[in-house]
């Protein structure tokens, strides 16, 4: 049987009941990091919530995934085989779909225990509804890239009303809340990092007054950001969106920016001319 199994994201009592019975049994351990599974199970060991049994452990992540199951035999998931990712549930911003999309290839049995998610709880702890939700992973690594994301998604379900939900590393937090006030200055924004752990920290506000409270702590830690847009009547006028992706000469584009921003020429012309390059 094969289990794909989910670990806290943070607090060690957060694990389940169900999720223990299976890493009891666990003959063989599939790891996103070997090291952090071996010592997730120590810890465990330690308390009395786990026994010690002998088991053998093999990295599975994004990188070898392919080439392991291709040289793997059918023969190796006759036994208890255990997958887990660093934290969080399988699958969700983690490895784990090319396990199922083999299991069912090759009709192998496995079961997805029932976990936690930063995605849903950080859902819950923003209070921007419970219709629904949007959720888009991490967010692009560059600037440029980001904002053409940020503008699908304004387009697309700008008007329905449904949050956005995405991670972002500390490295990148307060450029990518930059560049989010720049496409959609109006959202509500939510943004929360170290979730169920001794510092956990929340904000909420504008893309704007967020990205300010940030510059003055200390951002180290993973975070999730949920944002509701917010589509205003009079926003049926040329917009910042519309301005940055329309081809005219920069100084132009530049002055139009001002005009819809407040934020000077001289601004907005050396950060399209910092795009363009």
């Amino acid at each position: 049987m094969l289990y794909l199994l989910p670990s806290p994201i943070g607090n060690l009592s957060d694990i389940t009941l169900r999720t223990l019975e299976i890493l009891q049994k666990g003959q063989v351990f599939l790891c996103e990091d070997t090291r952090i599974t071996q010592k997730l199970l120590s810890l465990l060991e330690q308390r009395g919530l786990l026994h010690h049994t002998q088991r053998e452990f093999f990295s599975f992540h994004t990188h070898n995934q392919d080439e392991f199951l291709k040289t793997t035999t059918l023969d190796f998931m006759n036994q208890n085989i255990i997958f887990m990712s660093d934290a969080g549930m399988p699958s969700v911003s983690d490895p784990g779909c090319v396990l199922v999309s083999y299991a069912q290839r090759y009709e192998i049995p496995y079961e997805i225990a029932l976990g936690g998610s930063a995605v849903t709880l950080a859902y819950a702890y923003s209070g921007f509804g419970d219709g629904g939700f949007i959720f888009d992973g991490f967010l692009p690594h560059k600037s440029k890239e980001r904002k053409e994301k940020m503008s699908f998604w304004l387009e697309k379900i700008g008007a329905s009303q449904l949050p956005l939900i995405v991670f972002e590393s500390p490295h990148r937090i307060l450029e990518s809340l930059a560049d989010i006030a720049l496409i959609a200055p109006n959202c509500k924004l939510f943004a929360i990092k170290e979730m169920t752990k001794k510092y956990e920290q929340f904000y909420y506000g504008t893309p704007q007054e967020v990205l300010q409270k940030l510059k003055e702590k200390n951002i180290q830690g993973e975070w999730v950001l949920v944002m509701k847009f917010e589509i205003r009547a009079e926003e049926n006028k040329l917009g910042i969106v519309e301005i940055l992706n329309l081809d005219i000469p920069p100084k132009i584009k530049a002055k139009l920016l001002s005009k819809v921003s407040g934020e000077s020429s001289k601004v907005w012309y050396e950060k399209i001319l910092g795009e363009n390059q």
